[in-house]
């Protein structure tokens, strides 16, 4: 069931009710329960997957701490890690391979030839990470394995965040599981006022920009370049919006179960480097990728290169993870290598003292300096994600390449003071991403709902009752799932 079906609305309040009546003892097997009812609506078949997945992880950390032979320990640890990349590489990345492989054969291009489909199962790139994660640490010796196996099940299949996270950490999660927690009408009516912003996110702005953006994408030489620029601009937010807005509501139904799940997004488009983007933009992804990819590579390797190539290599899995597709790839390369030159720029002392002695020579004080550079920076960044951007949403590479030869003419369409273009993306829908833009300013500073319960009930509830209007009046409801369900 999605997360904005009739469906959904219906089940989260059984399983509230239930699991706040429910003794403490038991209630882990109570979100066992739900959790595989809620994956089985999608496709039952895929359930023993998970199950499996489950326990060859939960048996192999449990028998690690008893085994002192190192090799014995390194052959426990790889029936967990195959297991699990295996099953990932196979159902996310053959089809692709395989399609290629084909298409080379018989002379066709990249993405043109794709006669075989394999069903990728919902949520195994997210559990997959989660439970590598946790054999990973109990290896090292970071973390006692979790004796109980319904605890351990809850904490893999816990149904707000199996689908697409966030990826938690078990020192997060499992805590929680066994804390006895009482019906907390405050935390219920925070989480739901994040449901309705993750819903305002997703039907209101993802879904109505969808309506629009992929014909311009499928075919940018009927559409002026304005229209083409705004498409591609459009494609980011509303990628964002969606998988923003799946986090916030995974992580509101949580909050109203009293269990607190972490953060996946702290304002990405608002970042001033491509760096800072990416620590603000699937913010447990990127952790998972820094701190089981990205410091082994960095620290085992041996000279100046070893963190450039550490940073690549992480930045090009993390873009591939995102879409088993081969423009996915090729911008991974991309925003790795721009991710390395920027860092080199930031860090040469020389760079720094030439600018600022062009900057002193020209009156400009220290606040000017900074306020050139973060929007210099910014400047770089879109450039980035526009180019980016476009390359990964579009639905070919001929498409992405037409769509940058249509930008590139923006210049002579401005010229011409041509304003073609400038409606494809609704007054409604602007007005919506305006709004959410100043929220999210607002609640980064403090939390939006703390300044609403301190200006008392009757103003929480006429935003509340303002956010819902919004919602049932310019939402669409006829899409049938999130992106993430494409991860």
């Amino acid at each position: 069931m999605n997360f904005h079906s009739i469906d959904y609305l219906l089940f989260l309040p059984v399983v509230v009710v239930l699991y706040f009546s429910t003794p403490q003892r038991f209630r882990w097997a109570l979100l066992l329960l739900f959790s595989n009812l809620f994956y089985a609506s999608w496709r039952i078949e895929f359930l023993p997957l998970l199950w499996l997945t489950t326990l060859i992880d939960y048996g192999v950390a449990r028998a690690l701490p008893g085994v002192a032979d190192h090799r014995l320990r390194v052959g426990l640890f790889s029936i967990s890690l195959l297991s699990n990349l295996g099953l990932l590489l196979f159902f996310k990345y053959f089809s692709l391979v395989a399609n290629t492989g084909m298409g080379l054969i018989y002379g066709e291009a990249p993405g043109a030839f794709d006669p075989i489909h394999i069903i990728l199962p919902l949520g195994i790139s997210f559990y997959t990470f989660q439970t590598l994660g946790y054999v990973i640490d109990v290896f090292r010796g970071r973390r006692q394995p979790e004796r109980h196996l319904g605890y351990f099940a809850v904490y893999v299949m816990y149904f707000p965040q199996l689908i697409a996270g966030p990826i938690e950490r078990p020192g997060n999660i499992l805590p929680q599981l066994r804390k006895p927690h009482v019906f907390d009408i405050r935390l219920a009516a925070a989480g739901g006022a994040l449901m309705l912003v993750g819903y305002f996110k997703k039907l209101v702005i993802a879904d109505r920009l969808a309506q629009s953006i992929p014909a311009v994408m499928a075919d940018p030489h009927a559409y002026s370049p304005l229209a083409v620029l705004l498409a591609s601009i459009g494609s980011i937010y509303q990628y964002y919006a969606d998988i923003s807005g799946y986090a916030d509501i995974a992580i509101g139904s949580s909050l109203v179960l009293g269990i607190r799940l972490a953060r996946n997004f702290n304002r990405p488009l608002a970042a001033v480097s491509i760096g800072e983007f990416w620590q603000r933009w699937h913010i447990t992804v990127t952790t998972w990728f820094r701190d089981y990819v990205y410091m082994p590579i960095a620290r085992r390797s041996r000279g100046g290169w070893r963190k450039p190539l550490a940073t690549l290599l992480t930045i090009v899995i993390i873009a591939f993870w995102h879409g088993a597709a081969w423009t996915w790839l090729a911008a991974g390369i991309v925003a790795g290598l721009v991710m390395i030159a920027e860092g080199a720029v930031r860090r040469n002392r020389t760079v720094a003292r030439v600018s600022n002695r062009l900057f002193a020579t020209a009156g400009v004080g220290p606040g000017g300096i900074k306020f050139i550079q973060d929007n210099t920076n910014r400047m770089v960044l879109w450039l980035f994600l526009i180019l980016l951007g476009s390359l990964v949403n579009a639905p070919s590479w001929s498409a992405a390449v037409g769509m940058w030869g249509q930008m590139a003419e923006l210049p002579l369409q401005l010229a011409r003071l041509d304003p073609s273009g400038l409606g494809l993306v609704p007054k409604t829908v602007l007005l919506a991403i305006i709004g959410l833009e100043i929220f999210q300013w607002l609640d980064s500073r403090k939390p939006v709902f703390e300044r609403l319960s301190e200006r008392g009930l009757p103003t929480a509830w006429a935003f509340y009752y303002a956010l819902v209007a919004a919602i049932l009046v310019f939402g669409t409801f006829d899409r049938a799932g999130f992106i993430y369900f494409d991860f």
